[in-house]
């Protein structure tokens, strides 16, 4: 979910991810970076865009976030992350 704001009230886009978990974190990944700022230098001629966010580390966060999911969801109690 995008939210409008920081009391959560009010959100500006929400998604639901089906299918394939690689699937669901690529299409994730991309919904992240379409909310997120995205900045600019222009280094001569070449325009190089940055976000505010690195893209790996998004991929990564929700990659743990789903493992630590799967997880749960099998009633493990861990508190060990398996890297």
């Amino acid at each position: 979910m995008y939210f409008k704001g920081t009391d959560r009230a009010v959100f500006l886009d929400k998604r639901e991810f089906t299918g394939l978990i690689y699937t669901q974190i690529k299409e994730a990944v991309d919904f992240v970076l379409r909310n997120i700022r995205l900045g600019a230098t222009i280094d001569g001629l070449v325009r190089k865009e940055k976000y505010e966010l690195p893209p790996e580390a998004i991929r990564e966060i929700l990659f743990l976030v789903c493992m630590r999911l799967s997880v749960v969801e099998m009633g493990l109690k861990s508190n060990t992350w398996i890297l």
